[in-house]
């Protein structure tokens, strides 16, 4: 993991905007890498609403790192994270049912689990390959959030 951590470092070190990293951890006490950025050069009026936050799902084999050519350029109008699935990136690597249904149903519980744990109360959901279908099964769970 030390070498993932170190090769992430490098990579993120080009963003610009002000960036938070940390683990979030779920009721189960697997934990889910997180990134939130937010634009440093805007200050908000009080009478500002905030924008909904973005949030992007990385795909299979993929990470945080993956939105590095993008994540500069979109948290300039919104807060945005962008997290590792539980099993990518530096996440935990909890054991997933064989039976399709059940493990998807465990990557959609933990997004909701990791939503609720941010204090996130609508957020848009941009997905990359698997990432895109835990979105849109997400959504389909969750169509108010």
């Amino acid at each position: 993991m030390s070498l993932l951590k170190t090769a992430e470092s490098k990579i993120l070190a080009c963003i610009q905007n002000d960036v938070w990293s940390r683990f979030v951890t779920l009721p189960n006490r697997d934990r889910i890498w997180t990134l939130s950025l937010t634009n440093k050069g805007v200050r908000k009026t009080a009478e500002q609403a905030p924008k909904t936050p973005l949030v992007m799902v990385h795909g299979f084999g993929g990470g945080v790192g993956l939105w590095i050519r993008n994540i500069d350029a979109l948290s300039r109008s919104r807060p945005v994270y962008a997290f590792d699935l539980l099993g990518f990136g530096r996440s935990s690597r909890p054991s997933f049912p064989s039976d399709a249904t059940q493990a998807e149903k465990q990557f959609v519980d933990s997004i909701e689990q990791w939503r609720e744990y941010l204090g996130l109360e609508n957020m848009i959901l941009l997905g990359h390959s698997l990432g895109g279908y835990l979105a849109t099964s997400y959504a389909i769970q969750y169509p108010t959030r």
